[in-house]
């Protein structure tokens, strides 16, 4: 009898013996934090020393910016709040900055609230940021509970 024969094979709804999960299992569940780099900055200051070397910016009443691209190409620095995206021009030498805003209608906040969601849950949040190509910029947001993407282009943004 030949040596497959002797042996029996798997049926149906039988998994097929293989050493690799195994093998995989011990891989993966070996100790990894001693191969991982510590994430250290690269550039440590005290507060008081960092006040000095940095720029601060701020709209009043725009909040959540949370979104940062910079476009190496166009020396620009965007920005995404809560209803706006900011362009300032990179390194910042006091040139006023661009904005478009992005909001929510009054109908569609409306039906936000009527959900059940607060006053402030019901805006724009700028979410994603990415270069299109040389003149626009692809973004998405929150758009008060149904996400929304669009193109804009940079020639949109009007001064602050």
């Amino acid at each position: 009898m030949p040596a497959s024969a002797a042996r029996p094979r798997p049926g149906p709804g039988q998994p097929t013996a293989s050493p690799f999960p195994l093998l995989l299992l011990a891989v993966l569940s070996g100790p990894v934090s001693g191969r991982v780099p510590r994430s250290v900055p690269r550039t440590s200051l005290p507060i008081s020393e960092a006040d000095s070397c940095l720029t601060r910016f701020a709209v009043p009443h725009t909040y959540n910016y949370s979104v940062l691209l910079v476009d190496p190409a166009s020396h620009t620095l965007y920005v995404g709040a809560r209803d706006t995206i900011f362009a300032l021009s990179l390194p910042f030498s006091g040139e006023r900055p661009r904005r478009i805003d992005w909001m929510v209608p009054e109908a569609h906040r409306q039906n936000c609230r009527k959900k059940g969601k607060k006053e402030d849950e019901c805006h724009n949040f700028v979410q994603i940021l990415a270069i299109a190509n040389a003149s626009h910029l692809l973004t998405c947001g929150t758009f008060a509970f149904d996400p929304k993407c669009g193109v804009i282009g940079g020639s949109s943004m009007l001064p602050l």
